[in-house]
């Protein structure tokens, strides 16, 4: 075959603008002294059904000095068709998807760089320039126009010798859509010298059209290509992720959204000693295509074998964790590798899974975890990176997931509560404390206890690694009736880690603490038939328990109805009450830890709103709302009827009675509550309170009012039949000449008859109508009669 296509190369030039170039690159080495051996990689497509691609029989490379630009020397490369080099897209035993091929073609040539021929201090650019492109590519302007030129920098031979980096891998060019490419073409540097990535504009260079077949070296400053609109040097291929490059590893990664043919040039600087000596760039033409093949999929689906969702997993100190972690693709093998920064800490428990997994369209490991006090120094979630990559065809297909953990350091124990102190022969002196964990509680490790005298110069007395123990004896607090001896807790986990610190007791303070007069904040109505009652919670430290009593309002017996012995259970709903027509008094009475209960608590009435119709008014009156320390400031009066929503129609300052004449005509059912607000001049003020009372409905009867004639004569008085409905909900009304013919009907409660009959006027008469409506109680009610039509 090689053969062959030798004989193909000299049988057929006319074929030569047939193909497109698609890529290349420049390499130098450096064989010693002045010699060097020059190769140039020329990328082209093969079309028009040949299975070949047509290189040049000979190419000529130009170097040039880069501060003048002067030509130094023009080297003629024959083409070795023995090098010639297939380009393979898909992977082993898969179809091409892609049309045509893409052959590499080697020119290469040793040559002598002489130190008086290069002696120039700023180095040297290598070029050469040839057409044509593509004119299918979908990033560029005018690609049928567009030439390629290969583009290297090379330090001054006399001062460096230097070979130029060169790849190892083949150019992998063939992208799927919505798929993770990821690829390194392995640029590698003889000389040891620091290689940096970067994507840079491809160069058109200074051939048209009309020369494009001109072997010439010409020198620069050369033009670049133009991007097209929508593109540039960041977004060669647009996708969810655009065509990078890592500047550090040479790694391209994209992520692209749609088909089509696109250009870009990688640019490989080589550095040594932190200065930069040269480059070299490589042209390419990358396909992306829609793929048949679905990526694989990778996902943590179990902690410790409990399902979990989301990309980031939550560990405790000390807790002991084991994700399950899957990968699936629908057809092919799949692999998976695993890696994460963390496994490169210093900790001495580090996670232990499998680096690399293998199955047959589903892989699974176990990536597993013994946390420890000392993972508490990780203040930040660590990545775990996960990769894919399955056998599939065209291309190996692959995904990358990151999960992140998340440890979270040991809860610390929280605050105790001192609760009550016993003193004995002025000398020894016991106090009782809460718990302030919960039984089995793994974190707890001690409670530091520290005593201080009248709060300062604390010192740390002793520990308690017995939580279930609530009493403390200190032995040692001679004339404590005369020295305030003060006493503090704080609780320490098994990482060591102090939590808050809890209040203080002191000897001076009393051994009975009687508890504060407790307060509702208020009673008020909810949903029309329950009471919600709320109070502040107390500021005692030393709570036990509330205890709620209830009472209907005027009586003096109190009945005990609930207890509670959470501090902050401040709300209660009494559903055993008829709001309608009963008011309900409740007092609150705290009981503390010593067993010392608190005087009984301030009464609290709710609100009972009663009412009754008379014509076109509402008559409403309620009982007074008891229960705050200054009264009640106001009292607000709320109306809504069927058509229009609550709203505010009266207040007063003590009156406990409304009369509202200020009905809405149109509808009849009238709903009403009462609402109270706290005077806020006192000083025991329940955060501007406000207490709501029931709700009652009132009923006005409809009346419709009819006139018993009208004048339809054009003069603007009077010219239509129309009737006046007052509280009226639905109605109907039917019109009759003297012949019994209905010649007008509506059930309009606002229209009017205008004296016409299918149009035209009609005549002066005595008519009749027939008229049914209803009031909102729901009852139908019928009447009739006669007007008269006068003109």
């Amino acid at each position: 075959m090689k053969k062959a296509f030798f004989i193909l190369v000299f049988l057929f030039p006319l074929l030569l603008n047939a193909t497109h170039l698609v890529g290349g690159c420049f390499e130098l080495k450096w064989l010693g002294g002045d010699n060097y051996n020059l190769i140039v990689r020329i990328l082209r497509d093969c079309q028009n059904g040949s299975p070949q691609a047509f290189f040049d029989n000979t190419i000529t490379v130009g170097f040039f000095d880069k501060n003048t630009n002067i030509k130094k020397l023009e080297v003629l490369l024959n083409f070795d068709p023995l090098k010639n080099d297939t380009l393979k897209f898909t992977g082993p035993n898969c179809a091409n998807i892609v049309t045509g091929c893409t052959h590499i073609a080697t020119y290469s040539k040793n040559i002598i760089l002489t130190p008086a021929q290069f002696a120039g201090s700023n180095g040297y650019y290598l070029s050469w320039q040839r057409c044509c492109r593509n004119n299918i590519i979908n990033n560029i302007v005018n690609p049928k126009d567009a030439a390629m030129t290969l583009y290297a920098e090379i330090p001054s031979p006399k001062f460096l010798k230097n070979s130029t980096p060169h790849y190892k891998n083949s150019p992998h060019t063939l992208l799927c859509i919505n798929n993770l490419f990821k690829y390194n073409m392995n640029f590698v540097d003889v000389d040891g010298d620091e290689l940096k990535y970067s994507l840079i504009k491809p160069i058109n260079g200074n051939l048209v059209p009309t020369n494009s077949q001109s072997n010439v070296a010409s020198a620069g400053p050369y033009s670049n290509i133009v991007w097209l609109n929508g593109y540039d040097d960041n977004n060669v291929i647009k996708g969810l992720m655009p065509l990078s490059i890592d500047a550090a590893s040479g790694v391209l990664t994209c992520f692209p959204e749609a088909s089509g043919i696109y250009v870009a040039s990688i640019r490989v600087q080589e550095y040594r000693f932190g200065v930069c000596i040269g480059e070299v760039r490589l042209e390419l033409q990358f396909t992306v295509t829609n793929c048949p093949n679905i990526p694989p999929l990778a996902s943590v689906i179990t902690l410790n074998n409990k399902l979990i969702s989301g990309d980031t997993v939550e560990v405790q100190v000390p807790d002991n964790i084991c994700l399950k972690i899957r990968g699936v693709d629908q057809t092919d093998s799949i692999y998976m590798r695993i890696v994460t920064p963390f496994s490169d800490s210093v900790f001495a428990s580090l996670p232990v899974f499998d680096s690399i997994s293998a199955g047959k369209l589903m892989v699974e490991t176990k990536f597993c975890f013994q946390t420890g006090c000392e993972h508490e120094r990780v203040k930040n979630s660590f990545p775990v990176y996960v990769e894919l990559v399955d056998n599939g065809c065209p291309i190996s297909r692959n995904a990358f997931t990151t999960f992140w953990v998340k440890i979270k350091p040991m809860p610390l124990v929280n605050s105790t509560d001192l609760l009550c102190m016993t003193l004995e022969n002025d000398k020894e002196t016991y106090f009782y404390y809460g718990d302030s964990t919960k039984p089995s509680n793994p974190y707890f490790e001690r409670y530091n206890i520290y005593r201080g005298i009248d709060y300062k110069n604390n010192k740390l007395i002793d520990s308690v690694y017995n939580k279930t123990l609530h009493l403390y004896h200190d032995p040692n607090t001679p004339g404590y009736s005369k020295i305030n001896y003060t006493y503090f807790m704080v609780g320490v986990n098994k990482c060591f880690k102090s939590g808050p610190t809890s209040d203080t007791l002191g000897t001076f303070e009393q051994l009975v603490f009687i508890p504060a007069q407790q307060y509702l904040k208020y009673v008020t109505v909810t949903d029309n038939k329950k009471l919600e009652l709320i109070w502040p919670a107390t500021w005692e430290r030393d709570f036990a328990k509330y205890f709620l009593y209830k009472s209907i309002r005027g009586k003096t017996n109190f009945e005990l109805i609930q207890t509670f012995e959470n501090l902050y259970d401040t709300v209660f709903t009494d559903t055993r009450v008829n709001v309608m027509d009963t008011s309900y008094c409740y007092h609150l009475i705290m009981k503390d830890t010593c067993d010392n209960l608190g005087p009984v608590g301030k009464v609290a009435c709710s609100i009972v709103l009663k009412g009754k119709s008379q014509e076109f008014m509402s008559k409403l009156y309620w009982n007074n709302y008891m229960g705050w320390e200054s009264g009640v400031e106001q009292y607000k009066i709320f109306r809504s009827d069927p058509a229009t929503p609550f709203a505010q129609i009266s207040k007063t300052d003590s009156a406990l009675l409304v009369t509202d004449d200020k009905l809405n005509l149109n509808e009849g059912l009238f709903t009403y509550y009462v609402e109270a607000k706290e005077n806020l001049k006192g000083e025991n003020l329940y955060f501007n309170a406000v207490s709501r009372s029931n709700n009652i409905e009132l009923l006005q009867p409809p009346v419709v009012y009819l006139p018993n004639a009208f004048t339809a004569n054009g003069d603007g008085l009077n010219d239509k039949f129309g009737w006046v409905p007052v509280f009226v909900k639905d109605f109907t009304i039917q019109i009759y000449n003297r012949w019994g013919e209905q010649i007008y009907t509506t059930s309009d409660k606002h229209a009017y008859w205008d004296a016409l009959y299918k149009s035209q006027p009609c005549q002066e008469d005595v008519y009749f109508y027939r008229l049914s409506y209803t009031g909102w109680e729901g009852t139908e009610k019928f009447t009739s009669g006669n007007f008269t039509l006068l003109r």
